[in-house]
């Protein structure tokens, strides 16, 4: 019966696929009038289907032999009898087979299974519904914790512009009554921005829109969820131009660090380097709030000892916070493991908003309304500026080593 149920199964599916295929009204009509009598067909294998799973669960093994418990079988052995006599100092049981606490038959030999005339095998294909766990087990998502350091501001069209401030050269001193007074120059410069769109579809059908809300619901937080990673990889890594936002980490939206050995004064290690880089930006009159790592290295923090063999960050037992330099930590898997920032977060760039996240359902063409799917599009469309380079120091997380 399960050969017949997926014959009828494979023969809808063909006649969907050619009903998708731009048929004539006559064939179209000849097409719908077989996909009814199948699906009428499938109802009638589905209840005989049900029917078999009731008569299944009723089948009456027959009963098994009666087993004593291991007490009754040692009260009633003759050595033990002739223990409680005193004509044995000892006495030894062999327990073959004995009825375990709640009345199950065990045995110490491998059992044979009960036989009945003609047994009825579970049928495959799932005829038998098994016990599911309710709701669904997610896959682990990455924290998102990027996007939300940053400034943010909202746009309506999909370029935006700022002015950044190139030079300063400072005139001002004092000036003897009468006398010329000196001139100040600023440059600036005029940089533009494009919005960029992430998006993504999946298909569903329609009686999953009507049957499984709750599911729905989760396919729609998923979806949501992998518009934002993206958009947080890109925010670290993008490499910019027309395809993608410029991130932090790209060649010239950053200062490196540019450390040498020298430097980081006599026997140098990770902390004195981003201690380096916290006072380069300081010099650039910036105040650094938020250090950025991957969690491998941050780990490799933890691990630095000193010529005594004592742990820098506290060790096991007392967890050091997640502080270097009396500046706030941020580890994450967006960060490329190796690397590290410094990073002024109020003044170092600005996330441009077009339009927040849109989560939409429709029917795209005629074949997902001849197959009776819907899609769920998820879309944001936002830009991002680093209006000071010079807010943003990091680079390789090594010594180095000249």
């Amino acid at each position: 019966m399960n050969e017949e149920m997926k014959s009828v199964m494979a023969a809808l599916d063909a006649i969907e696929k050619k009903m998708s295929e731009n048929a004539s009204k006559e064939e179209m009509k000849a097409l719908q009038a077989q996909y009814a009598e199948l699906q009428e067909k499938q109802v009638k294998l589905s209840k005989q289907l049900l029917d078999l799973q009731q008569k299944g669960l009723k089948l009456e093994l027959p009963k098994p032999k009666a087993v004593k418990s291991i007490g009754e079988q040692v009260i009633e052995h003759e050595s033990f009898k002739t223990y409680l006599k005193g004509g044995a100092t000892k006495c030894r049981f062999e327990i073959t087979e004995f009825k375990a606490e709640g009345g199950d038959s065990q045995t110490s030999e491998t059992p044979s299974a009960p036989t009945v005339e003609n047994p009825m095998l579970t049928p495959g294909a799932g005829v038998l519904q098994t016990y599911r766990r309710p709701g669904i087990v997610p896959l682990m998502q990455r924290p998102l914790s990027i996007e939300g350091l940053f400034p943010s501001s909202p746009i309506s069209g999909n370029s935006f512009e700022y002015v950044q401030e190139k030079g300063f050269i400072n005139g001002a001193k004092v000036v003897a009554e009468g006398t010329q007074k000196p001139f100040s120059s600023i440059k600036f410069e005029v940089k533009t921005g494009k919005v960029h769109t992430v998006a993504h579809l999946a298909k569903v059908s329609k009686q999953m829109l009507e049957d499984a809300p709750a599911l729905i619901s989760y396919l729609n937080n998923r979806m949501t969820y992998g518009v934002d990673l993206v958009v947080e990889d890109m925010l670290i890594s993008g490499s910019g131009g027309e395809t993608e936002l410029s991130g932090i980490f790209t060649e010239g939206n950053y200062t490196p660090v540019g450390a040498t050995k020298g430097d980081l004064g006599s026997a140098p290690n990770l902390y004195d380097l981003i201690l380096f880089a916290k006072a380069k930006i300081q010099q650039a009159y910036f105040r650094p709030n938020m250090i950025l790592l991957n969690p491998a290295d941050w780990v490799k923090m933890l691990f630095v000892k000193n010529t005594s063999g004592d742990y820098y960050l506290n060790g096991p037992v007392n967890v050091a916070s997640k502080t270097l330099w009396g500046l706030p930590v941020l580890d994450s898997q967006a960060i490329p493991e190796g690397k590290f920032m410094v990073v002024d977060t109020a003044q170092a760039a600005t996330v441009w908003h077009r339009s927040g996240l849109v989560l939409e359902m429709f029917e795209q063409n005629s074949d997902t309304v001849q197959k009776n799917l819907g899609s769920i599009r998820a879309e944001r469309r936002l830009g991002f500026s680093i209006e000071r380079p010079e807010a943003l120091v990091g680079g390789t997380l090594a010594i180095p080593t000249a």
